[in-house]
């Protein structure tokens, strides 16, 4: 089937199987395994040669492949009749073959081995010698002719025939980049990798194309090998119908304008025009070296990008019929190489994505449930418990059947501490730990949140926090995404939490993130989450040792903070007498963030966005009642400040503006010592000047009874600011200008109600 990239694997195992614990691949086998995949060999999981023999990913029906395990203990590879040489050496007298139906490959038989002739013994690489084409094995027929030989190059076999076929195509060529390239395009390592000449003076003309169309379903990955830090952009790839030998190659794809699409920060360009502006949650940009980008055009022509083996979805259905590979080495990006199937830690990340597939036919049953041969199809078997995976920190280690995870040395050392989840977290369920045991030595402490990498190949960092891609954790007080701080003001400390207590994250099916400490929700803290990501615990600086609390689902999150609710956060205030039930709405302006239950508000990228962070009370003001907010927060960067008031427009009714003054109706302001109507100023010089105000001032907001509004800053009476206001309004506070966010009053001091 062509739904799939990669195909069939084969070895041998001194396991047995009759008491295997079967994994999800063969790759996965350890304990003196021997795994032949696409073109590497791999011992117990690791690579022993990445160039080995034909690629296995390019066979078809009919197709014949067999392993050999010979007295001298080596085993050797045949394909179609032809022995390939020696795969690997020093197998044990005791071996079972092993075949993996992976990927591509859906059916298979034993039959009779049959070689031509004695085994030759080839140089490494082998180069097969011709031998007379066989009867193929039983099975189903042949779709076309097979080749005899798998060509590693762009150089034709000896007697000018690629195929057995006359006239087939290339189209198991091995994928390279074509030989004709951009003005400033060096080719290097058999055409597998391009590299931008002068990056520091030029940032275009380096576009390269693969050197054949790409099939169905077949995978065309990248690794970013290089980037420079001076320019803007960067890398772009996508497909294009234009022959590589035809083509008046372009300064930039982006300027060809027909038969072609190319992915460009994280939106999609047809014929160099937008055609979605926000196709992914990543962005090419942001992308760092080592970091992988692929695609693969579906046989029903619709196009998917991969960032680092996450499928990012359909860009479009129209793709057309023959297409080529593109890589535009643009502005940041210097260096690309070409990433096949047969590399292990692709395969791994490729086994990860089969294994998350949500289609029927996605997963594998174990070996201990066979597919029934007819019947209605059975429910999706509940997942696995939550553990953490083995492959953990340098300093980390994962005991207890997999529930607890330990910094052994944890007062020699403050990081090296990662450890993940073994499995991806399904929408709404919640993953906690424990804190099982502190020390005090050092600043900081447990950090947690998720990935979308896969931890079967994560190399780990010393600190997740450094991780450049796919990945959003809490720290301290603050969530970071991609190593940069994104809310610094955001729930419960988690440097203040002691042994006993309890971290969790759960990602809800709309896409947003939660975090909840001691069970009580912080509120969102991210939002485009994509599925299927593995949730991550930092056992950094105090935080010794956290053991996963089997809590279940999370079926309802009430009280998440997202909407008005009261958490109960450890944070939350606990003012005498009755506490107000007054919040922020859960709707906002584009940069604003609603945490803490509702009681704060604040402006995310405040140091480049000014503006679009509108925030309004969750229900209308009574008479006389007051609605005070504190700053908590600001930064010196921007003229201008808060601006306060109110407005008779119901939240669900606004399509919120830039800033509050921009709208002509129902609503009163309060900018610097202006009072404005409907965007216009009806009178300057008020009492109090909100642009004078600092961090730790409180200003507050009452509609009297005889519908005047009247503004209080730190608990004084600044008297009236207009008159006439109809009743019900609700409260309108713009964060615009230098301030950062603000909370209400009872998370200050003491404040009058």
């Amino acid at each position: 089937v062509n739904s799939w990239s990669g195909s069939i694997e084969v070895g041998v195992t001194a396991l047995d199987p009759a008491e295997l614990d079967f994994p999800s691949s063969a790759t996965g086998l350890r304990g003196g395994s021997w795994v032949v995949s696409g073109c590497s060999v791999l011992r117990d999981g690791r690579s022993l040669r990445e160039d080995f023999g034909p690629d296995l990913d390019a066979l078809g029906e009919g197709d014949r492949v067999g392993v050999q395990a010979t007295p001298g203990g080596e085993l050797r590879l045949w394909v179609n009749g032809r022995d390939w040489g020696v795969a690997a050496a020093g197998l044990p007298p005791r071996v079972w073959a092993v075949v993996d139906l992976y990927g591509k490959c859906t059916q298979v038989t034993v039959v009779p081995p049959e070689v031509a002739g004695p085994p030759p013994a080839p140089p490494l690489p082998p180069v097969p010698t011709p031998l007379p084409a066989l009867p193929p094995a039983p099975g189903p027929p042949r779709a076309q002719p097979r080749p005899d030989k798998f060509p590693d190059s762009l150089d034709p076999p000896e007697g000018g025939a690629a195929w057995a076929g006359p006239g087939a195509p290339l189209s198991n060529e091995a994928l390279l980049f074509h030989e004709k390239c951009g003005a400033l395009i060096k080719l290097s390592n058999g055409h597998k990798t391009a590299e931008r000449r002068r990056p520091l003076d030029e940032f275009n003309n380096g576009v390269v194309l693969t050197n054949r169309p790409l099939r169905d379903g077949e995978m065309f990955e990248i690794r970013i090998d290089k980037l420079v830090d001076k320019w803007s952009g960067s890398i772009e790839i996508g497909v294009t119908a234009h022959n590589p030998n035809s083509l008046e190659y372009p300064a930039t794809m982006t300027n060809l304008r027909s038969g072609t699409i190319m992915m460009s920060g994280c939106g999609i360009l047809t014929n160099g025009k937008g055609t979605r502006r926000e196709y992914c949650e990543f962005s090419l940009d942001e992308l760092q070296e080592g970091d992988h980008i692929g695609l693969t055009r579906k046989a029903n022509n619709a196009l998917h990008f991969y960032i680092n083996g996450i499928d990012q979805g359909v860009a479009t259905t129209l793709t057309p019929l023959v297409v080529y590979g593109v890589v535009d080495l643009y502005g940041m990006a210097v260096k690309v190489t070409i990433v096949h199937n047969h590399n292990h830690s692709d395969r791994l990340r490729r086994n990860n994505a089969i294994l998350r597939a949500l289609s029927p036919e996605g997963g594998r049953r174990p070996p201990s449930s066979p597919q029934p041969p007819a019947g209605p199809p059975a429910g999706p078997p509940p997942p696995p418990r939550l553990l953490f995976h083995p492959n953990c920190g340098q300093k980390a280690a994962v005991v207890n059947e997999g529930r607890t995870a330990l910094r052994p040395h944890a007062t020699d050392d403050f990081n090296h501490g990662v450890v993940l989840s073994a499995r991806a977290l399904r929408d709404n369920e919640l993953f906690q730990v424990r804190i099982d045991k502190m020390v005090d030595k050092w600043a900081g402490s447990i950090e947690i949140g998720v990935t979308t990498h896969n931890p079967a190949y994560l190399q780990l960092p010393s600190t997740m926090t450094n991780l450049r891609s796919g990945t959003w954790m809490m720290t301290g007080n603050g969530v970071m995404h991609n190593g940069t701080t994104v809310l610094d003001e955001y729930g419960h400390n988690l440097d203040r939490l002691k042994a006993g207590d309890t971290v969790g994250v759960v990602r809800r099916d709309d896409g947003t993130l939660h975090f909840f400490v001691n069970g009580a929700a912080q509120g969102p803290a991210a939002w485009n989450v994509p599925p299927n990501v593995y949730a991550v615990v930092d056992l950094y600086g105090q935080a010794a040792q956290a053991t996963i609390v089997e809590d279940g689902e999370v079926t309802s999150l009430a009280g998440d903070g997202s909407e008005g609710d009261t958490p109960g956060s450890p944070e939350s205030p606990s003012p005498g007498g009755s506490p107000s039930d007054l919040r922020f709405h859960r709707l906002h302006g584009t940069n604003a963030v609603i945490t803490n239950g509702g009681r704060t508000a604040l402006r995310q990228n405040c140091r480049s966005e000014f503006n679009d962070a509108i925030v309004i009370s969750n229900r209308a003001l009574r008479d006389g009642e007051l609605f005070e907010i504190v700053i908590q927060k600001m930064v010196d960067r921007w003229s201008g400040s808060i601006e306060a008031g109110v407005t008779a427009i119901r939240p669900e009714d606004l399509e919120f503006p830039n800033t509050m003054t921009d709208i002509d109706y129902d609503t009163w302001m309060l900018s610097g010592t202006a009072i404005m109507q409907d965007g216009n100023t009806m009178r300057n010089n008020y009492g109090c000047d909100l642009d004078s105000l600092g961090t730790g001032s409180r200003i507050g907001m009452m509609r009297t009874a005889r519908g005047d509004l009247r503004y209080f800053i730190n608990g004084a009476d600044q008297g009236v600011a207009c008159s006439g206001l109809p009743a019900g309004k609700g409260d309108a506070a713009g964060a615009g200008g230098g301030t950062r966010g603000r909370g209400r009053g009872g998370g200050g001091g003491p404040c009058p109600r």
